[in-house]
Order: C-alpha cells, then structure tokens, then sequence
C-alpha cells in the first residue's frame, strides 16, 4: 500500500476509531519495515544487516504523540521510503537496492527503456556531506529534501511530519525540488572540472563546496540519473 493510499484505504475497514496521527503512522510504518526487511534479507554482511536489525528496532517501538516526533527516526531510512514511494507514485520504474548494492554505494536504480542507473540518495547536505558524497569511483548522489519548503508563516515542516500530520505528500514540489537542487550540483561539478572554477557559488545554501573530487564518469553518471528522473516525472 502506498502512502497516498491511506484514507482510501481506511475508508473500507475498521479502523475508523483510530486517530488521523495512527492511522497515518501505521502505513508509513509499514513501507518502512518493508525497506529495512528487504535491506535485511538482501544483504551477506552481519554489520550491515545489524544496523538495520536497530533501524527496525526503533521503528517498531516508535509511537508518535505529535507528527513532530517522526523527526527523531533515523532520517536516512525514512526519507528513503519517501523517494521510494514518490517514484511509484509518480510511475517511475525505480527499486531499491539490495543490501549488498546498498554496502556498495547503491540505494536505488532507476530505468527508462534499455537504460538503467544506479545511485544513491542523502539528506546531508551540510559542507562535510556534499563533498564526501562526490567523488569519483562512487555511484552518483542525489541530493534529496528533508523538509518542505518554508511556508507563508516561516514554518519549515519535513515530509515525513505534513504526512503523519495530514495524510499527504506533495511529490510535485518534492521532485521539482530534487531536480532543481541537484542540477545546480552537477553544474558547480562541471565548472570545477571543465573550467577550473574554484568560487561556483552557493550549494544548498553554503559557499566554498569543493566538489574537484570528482570526475568525468561521475559527471556522466550524474547526468545520466538526472534524465532519467526527469524523463520519468
């Protein structure tokens, strides 16, 4: 079940002596289960399965009283569904990765035709974030948003807290989010390394990103990723 699909759901159970908050938290956390599982039963690595045996953990024993609280989950495991389930939403042919693709560097793939990409997604981009993220020998990042855009009254809510709050995820402004914000990365990457611009301007707000560890391939693979998102939306 998709996260848009929870009030229609619940339309046609027994669920209605539930609160919105319930309700809304008992489907992401569902979705949320389903990845860490999937990661779990995907991987060859005990560390690895590990961290997700306690990003499970937390998630089961985590009982929201505000939609604030779901801020304080794993933020990494969370904003992942939400891409995930942006993508199906969106009908974008996207997956998520296995454990083992996961360990390498991989979160997700993404195809269109013949052609299929993988890469991966964060939520850090604080200076230290973005620059560890790009560099060559690694699949491409696509920097993903954590909190909507500010609203009229300067109110900077996450995703994951308007959709236990009230039901919904504004994947428009969502993926013009990413596309907008992720471009501006792959042209910063490319006046670095085409033109020696050291002074690109700002990047998610900051100045002084470093982004010269990076190369040719993942300029291409960057690229790559980024047509196929915007073909698919």
């Amino acid at each position: 079940m998709y996260l848009l699909e929870t009030y229609t759901h619940n339309i046609f159970t027994n669920e209605h002596d539930q609160t919105p908050l319930e309700r809304n938290w008992e489907s992401l956390r569902t979705e949320l289960i389903d990845l860490t599982d999937y990661r779990i039963d995907t991987s060859r690595d005990k560390w690895y399965q590990e961290v997700y045996m306690f990003y499970k953990l937390d998630i089961e024993s985590f009982i929201p009283t505000h939609p604030s609280d779901v801020n304080r989950l794993p933020k990494g495991i969370v904003a992942e569904t939400f891409f995930l389930n942006g993508c199906r939403l969106r009908g974008l042919r996207c997956n998520s990765c296995s454990g083992d693709e996961d360990v390498m560097g991989a979160d997700f793939n993404i195809s269109c035709g013949n052609e299929t990409r993988f890469f991966d997604v964060s939520v850090d981009t604080s200076k230290r974030g973005l620059m560890s993220k790009v560099r060559e020998g690694r699949f491409p990042t696509l920097f993903i948003p954590w909190e909507e855009a500010k609203s009229s009254n300067g109110y900077l809510r996450s995703y994951a807290e308007r959709y236990l709050r009230y039901g919904i995820f504004n994947t428009n402004e969502y993926f013009s989010n990413i596309l907008s914000s992720n471009y501006i990365v792959l042209d910063h990457i490319k006046r670095m390394f085409w033109k020696n611009q050291e002074d690109c301007g700002r990047v998610f707000g900051k100045k002084g990103i470093n982004f010269s560890k990076a190369g040719i391939q993942y300029i291409r693979s960057l690229e790559g990723t980024l047509r196929l998102l915007r073909k698919g939306i």
